[in-house]
């Protein structure tokens, strides 16, 4: 815990230590917004893949014809 006020109190006082500060947060901003990002096109992707594989599934299955078990 103390080693958080020292780091704190550095990033106060040092125009070094506030700048560093600033651009830790420049690149954890866009860190954040670039995973944001993948994930907002990956999930989207994902889905449409999904749907592709589904209707070419669709389209494998052999039709059956139920209404000969009916007799």
């Amino acid at each position: 815990m103390k080693e958080a006020a020292v780091l704190v109190s550095f990033l106060r006082h040092d125009p070094v230590g506030q700048r560093f500060g600033v651009g830790a947060l420049v690149i954890a901003w866009f860190a954040l917004a670039w995973t944001s990002l993948a994930a907002a096109i990956a999930v989207p992707l994902l889905l449409v893949v999904a749907e592709v594989v589904r209707r070419r599934r669709e389209d494998e299955v052999p039709i059956v014809d139920d209404l000969e078990d009916l007799y």
